[in-house]
Parts: C-alpha cells; structure tokens; sequence
C-alpha cells in the first residue's frame, strides 16, 4: 500500500518501510556500503591489527620472571589445566616455576577471588607454547590485545562508515602503552577488554537488526499502530554471551552488563515512540524492557556458569566444594537449604569473594584513586630491575635499569580526557547522537563503579578494560571536527543538511559552515582543498574539514613519536637510568 505523506516525520497517514527506517535513523532499504569503502575498511583494520602484533608479541618472553600478579594467574592457569581447579603452592614455587620445575604445585585447593575464564585462556597459551616457556604464559593476553583492536576498528567502521577513522582507531589503541603493557603480561583485564568491546560490537549489530525488523513489521500501518511482537534478536543474544564471558573474567563485568540492559530499553522505548506506537512508553520499558533482560541477564549467568565455574563444579577438590555436605553433618542444618548443594557451596563462596573484595584496603605503593585515572596521573610499575640487579649490564651508562610502567600514550590519553566533555555536551547532549553512548556506555559500566570503592585498594591499570572506549571517544570526537562522521539519517541534523545541500548552500565548491569556535580562529573561510579519497573518508570531499583533517594528522604524528620513545619503558629493555628518569614527567610517576 502505498504511502500517503512524504514527511516521515510529521506523518499521519500509512508509513512506508522507508519512512519509518528514517525515523528509527537508519539508511533505506538497500543501502550499503560502497565495495571499496567496504575493502578499505579491511586494510584499514589489517594495517592497525599487523601494528597491534609487532607491539604485543615482539620480546614477548622478557622478562623470563614472574612478574607483579603472574605470581597469581599464570600459576593458576597452570593449576587448572593440571588438577582442574586452582590449587596450593609450595615454598619457592615462584623462581621454580620460572625455572621449568612445576614440582610445588599440590593438590590443595587455593582460595581464588576471580572466576576462571582468564586462567583458563592463559593456560592455553602454555599448553600451545610450554609451561616453561614466558612466551607461552604471556601469549593469551597478547593475543587478546591483538584482537581487541581489530574488533575495535570494525566497531569504528561500523559507526562511522569511514575506513581512515576506523584505522585511526585501531592504530590509536595499537601503541597504546596502557593497552601494550597489559598485553605482554599474564594479567586477566586485557580479556575484560575484548569481551567488553565485542559486547559493544554486538549492541550496535543489534541496534540495527531490530529497528530494522521493527520497520518491516510496522510498514503500511498508520501511527498509533500497536507495536509488533518481539523477535529473538540474535545480536542481543550475542551480547548476552560477550558479557557473560566478561564477567567470567573478572565480577566487574557485571556493571557493564546492567548499564548496556538500561541503554538497550532506552533505545528500544525510543524506537518506539519515534514511529509512534501506542503506548511505547509502557510497551517499551514493561514488555520490550522484560525481554531484554530475558535475553541479557540469564543468558550471561549461564555463560558464567559454565565458563567461569565449569570445571569448579566437577571437581570435588576445588575450594568450598562440599561446603554445605560438611555443615549439613556437623551442624544437622545448612543455610540456604532449598538451594542445591552444588549451588550452594558457589554461593557461599562468592560471599566469602565479595567480603573480600570490598574489604580489600591495604596499602599499595601503586594504588590509585580512579578520579586520576584518564589523565594516567599514577601509572602501575609492573617490573623494575635496578642498578643493582642489572650490574655488568651494557647500556652506555654505568647505572643501567630495566622498568616496565603501564602507562597510557599519553597524547592519546589527555585528548581523549578533552574529547569526553565535547562528546557529552555536544554530540550526546546537543546533537543526540546515539553514536557516541556505545563508547559512552563503557565509561559508565566500567569506570563509573570504581568510584563505589574509593577506599579499596585498586590501580590505574585497571583501565584496560576501557581503553577502546577512551580511543573511540577521542576518535568520534575528531571525526566530527573533520567532518568525517555524517549525521544520523533521519536525524534534524542530517534533514537540515540535505535541505542546505538541495538550497545549493554547501556541496561541492562551496563552504561547509563551521562552528562559532572554528569560525572565530577563522577556518571555513573558503572551500575546503583536501584530496583524501573518499573511499578513505567515507563522506563527499565537500564535507571534509582541512583544520580537522590537520588536527588528525598532528595527533597521530606526536602519538607515534611518543610511542617509539616510550616503548623501552613499556617492554623492559635496558637502558640507562637518566633514560628512564627523564621519562617521569611528573612526579607521581615515579
């Protein structure tokens, strides 16, 4: 049937799938990307992952030594492929372990305050490269690192559609510092990382997978049109799992798992009322919000049954299992008896976990409060082998160190700190760009919450676990500075250009109007000169902005530079002290 308006907004007659994808702010039916933006976007991607493998795997093995809280997790991974569940070990077993003798491990079981998942896959790595071999405790996380920036440059892609942002993105986080050190150490928040920005690559698929079926239900319908049953959403489902998988690493996935259910109702009840269904908001937050959480929450407390617990549950040995057996014969009585046993001795365990967690305040001579943390005010030492240690050591100097500090690339990280506020107050708040809350989401899931535990004993590297939504906000931010990220199709902004492009105010030869801070230092005076293909930019040239462009360039420049003069700090080589020295620009760092 055909429509009776040409004004999606304002209809009131039969909308057609088109006019109602243009509400929901999707492209029409049969858009896609052009065939080289969509090849671009995949060099763009290899080139950023091939930079993401040279800085990860290069001298992964040094230093042939346990170091910070491998003491913990590389042992246990150990444990876990070995006996199944993680166990106590005997004096020494640190420099025996380094040394290729496994012989401290027991049989006890060892208390343990993280699920299993991340020492699991850090087992792996010494299954596929040896036990003995620090390549083989390191190369899981390495290899989480190396794909948490290819998905986090198809996540880029995918918001932006520009192959040059996308891998802006991935290079950005590639010589990240923090990003590096976390991948070349047997930690679990570099596995946070990628499950986290997987979850988010799914939020977005899912976003247009159902307001794309929500157009095709509603097609031919007048407003006020009951809205159409629920569908199983796939990509809903797959977050489900990402975040299952997070919280299998580590419990602060769990925080990420609450915020992203909120943000999936907001936009499924704003879906709603923007075709105008009746009554979106109680549909929406009651009926699409049930489902939601139907499709997140229990599908990721399966996935932390099983990918978490899994082994803990078949193997009578592991710590607290039999908990609620022994009660039961000492005391005639167990608490929580209606629960099975199984789940019962979990469940005391996870509250013997929790009082550990939020009791946790001793001092830490890198313990950081997360108020400082996106500006990498006190970086984590992760390795130091000072003059001592290193005598007779060759480094031009006769005061020679090795260090390795987790400190973030710092242009990156303090024009990251910059681009949050111009990302909430001008592209979430005044251009409503849904865009922008997909990186947005993860400062609230997985930094926000650490604020709760000010008084906990707690680190700057923590923010691995975020540092792909710290570079996609920055990039988000520089994108639109440059006129590289389009508005939302269907959006006030995106009708108010067309109209200006139809009026022939821009497009090509003319002037793309600027902004009154770009406009004051004078840019925008005449059309813009730049010859970037735009099978790169994804947008017309007329919309690029040089000063933008420019901006881009530069950052990308002091970035590398700085990398390539910090990497000696990031991998442990050995250098002189007043090389280290003259690193520690503040203070705090040291």
């Amino acid at each position: 049937m055909p429509s009776t308006t040409t004004d999606a907004v304002g209809a009131t007659g039969p909308r057609s799938e088109n006019q109602l994808r243009s509400l929901l702010g999707l492209d029409p039916l049969g858009s896609a990307l052009p065939k080289a933006v969509r090849v671009n976007g995949w060099i763009a991607t290899a080139v950023a992952g091939a930079v993401a493998v040279l800085t990860r795997l290069v001298g992964l093995s040094h230093p042939h030594q346990l170091m910070f809280d491998e003491i913990y997790y590389v042992k246990d991974g150990y444990a876990l492929w070995r006996n199944g569940y993680e166990s106590a070990w005997s004096d020494g077993a640190n420099e025996l372990f380094a040394q290729g003798d496994f012989s401290a491990l027991t049989t006890d079981p060892s208390y343990v305050v993280h699920p299993q998942l991340g020492k699991w896959l850090i087992g792996l790595g010494m299954q596929l490269f040896g036990a003995d071999s620090s390549f083989g405790w390191r190369f899981m996380p390495a290899l989480a690192g190396v794909l948490t920036v290819v998905v986090l440059a198809r996540l880029t892609l995918r918001l932006t559609r520009s192959p040059l942002l996308a891998g802006l993105a991935g290079l950005l986080l590639a010589i990240d510092g923090v990003g590096i050190t976390e991948s070349r150490i047997g930690l679990l928040d570099g596995f946070i990382g990628l499950f986290a920005t997987l979850a988010l690559y799914c939020l977005v698929r899912d976003r247009e997978w159902s307001r794309a079926r929500l157009a095709a239900d509603l097609a031919d319908t007048l407003p006020d049109a009951r809205a159409p049953r629920a569908h199983l959403r796939p990509w809903l489902l797959a977050a489900g799992v990402m975040l299952g998988l997070t919280c299998s690493v580590k419990w602060s996935g769990a925080y990420l798992l609450a915020a992203v259910g909120i943000l999936v109702v907001v936009w499924d009840t704003q879906a709603l009322r923007r075709v105008r269904a009746r009554a979106w908001f109680l549909e929406g937050v009651i009926s699409r919000g049930v489902g939601d959480f139907i499709r997140l929450v229990p599908v990721a407390l399966m996935v932390y049954l099983g990918a978490g617990w899994g082994s803990w549950f078949l193997h009578d040995g592991a710590y607290k299992h039999g908990w609620a057996a022994a009660q039961r014969a000492e005391n005639g009585f167990v608490e929580r008896s209606w629960l099975p046993d199984a789940l019962n001795d979990l469940l005391e365990y996870h509250l013997s976990m929790y009082n550990f967690h939020v009791g946790l305040d001793s001092e830490h001579a890198y313990m950081s409060k997360p108020i400082g943390w996106l500006l990498q005010l006190r970086p984590t030492s992760f390795y130091w082998q000072g003059e001592q240690d290193m005598a007779g050591a060759d480094c031009g100097s006769n005061r020679c160190i090795q260090a390795i500090t987790s400190i973030g690339n710092i242009p990156v990280w303090w024009a990251a700190a910059a681009a949050l506020v111009f990302a909430i107050v001008v592209l979430a708040l005044r251009n409503r760009d849904w865009r922008v809350w997909v990186p947005l989401i993860g400062y609230v899931g997985l930094y926000l919450p650490w604020f709760l535990y000010w008084d906990r004993t707690i680190f700057t590297f923590y923010t691995v676990a975020f540092v792909p939504c710290v570079v996609l906000v920055l990039v988000l931010a520089l994108g639109s500075v440059a006129g590289l990220v389009p508005p939302v199709p269907g959006s006030a902004l995106a009708r108010r250009e067309a109209q200006l492009l139809t009026e022939g105010v821009i497009g090509p030869d003319r002037i793309y109007p600027r902004g009154r801070v770009a406009s004051y230092f004078g840019f925008g005076m005449r059309p813009g000169r730049t010859r970037l293909p735009e099978a790169w930019t994804g947008v017309p040239r007329w919309r690029v902005r040089g000063e933008g462009v420019a901006l881009i360039g530069a950052l990308l420049v002091i970035a590398t530079a700085f990398a390539c003069v910090w990497w000696p700090i990031w991998t442990g080589r050995t250098v002189p002290y007043t090389f280290w020295y003259w690193h520690m620009w503040l203070d705090s760092w040291v």
